[in-house]
């Protein structure tokens, strides 16, 4: 039984591979692109002197629903970067005096790839008031490396009493997706939470330690842990710059099989 396949039918199988590799190239960029339309993390909040411990932590986030919001914003300005946004700021922000932060802190926690680049922080604010006892919550924002502000997270609301030491509060926040390795700086806003009254705005204008964390999401961060690389071929592709290994060489083994057979074919006639 003779088995023939003609130039035309090969011509045929070839641009039919052409047309689906061609098509699953110019696809991957849109598949990339829709899974960057949000960002989650996860974020709970407490005053220090509950002491809760690391394990009760882990347990808490765990529980915790992701907050789920709009991709991230890295191009454009904020406002603290315009000298005259700083100005109208300071009027707003400022004459604001019976609730001030006396000061604020940040902490790296997580890093699972050893890279410097940390999934999960903490942020502290001792806030005061002129007042016996005044009742606030706080909304956080990040800045990827100079641009918008992105808020991330929202405290539970909590009791500041004078000057005391005893209501120092903190939000720890694991950065789950839509993070990228960067340097990321936080904006603490204060809010009164019986009237929802912007208090105060404090950012790593105010402070440094709340300026320039290593930050990224735990996809990254678990991204290049515990594994082996493989040695990756470049294919450089003319008016397309060069990239990973081709879906051409994926079409390979398949072009030799029909080639062998017409090879076979050709022998025996």
């Amino acid at each position: 039984m003779s088995f023939k396949i003609s130039t035309e039918t090969v011509a045929k199988i070839i641009l039919w591979l052409a047309f689906w590799s061609l098509l699953i190239m110019l696809s991957a960029p849109l598949m990339a692109a829709t899974t960057g339309d949000t960002r989650s993390s996860k974020s709970i909040s407490f005053v220090n002197s509950t002491e809760i411990d690391k394990t009760s932590k882990d347990e808490l986030l765990d529980k915790t629903e992701a907050d789920v919001e709009p991709a991230l914003l890295k191009q454009g300005f904020r406002a603290e970067s315009l000298i005259t946004a700083i100005n109208i700021e300071s009027i707003n922000y400022n004459h604001v005096v019976d609730i001030t932060l006396f000061d604020a802190s940040t902490e790296l926690i997580s890093d699972f790839n050893d890279d410097g680049f940390y999934h999960r922080f903490s942020v502290t604010i001792d806030a005061d008031t002129i007042y016996e006892t005044s009742y606030v919550y706080a909304e956080l924002y990040l800045s990827y490396e100079g641009g918008p502000w992105n808020h991330y997270a929202s405290s539970d609301a909590y009791h500041i009493h004078g000057d005391s030491e005893l209501d120092i509060f903190t939000i720890e926040t694991e950065l789950a997706d839509g993070f990228p390795p960067g340097y990321y700086d936080v904006r603490i806003e204060l809010y009164d939470a019986d009237s929802d009254e912007l208090l105060l705005s404090y950012g790593p204008y105010d402070d440094t330690s709340l300026s320039a964390l290593p930050l990224e999401d735990s996809y990254y961060d678990d991204l290049y842990r515990d594994v082996a690389y493989p040695v990756e071929t470049e294919v450089i592709v003319a008016g397309h710059g060069h990239g990973s290994m081709s879906w051409w060489l994926l079409m390979a083994p398949l072009i030799l099989v029909i080639s062998r057979r017409l090879s076979f074919h050709a022998g025996r006639r």
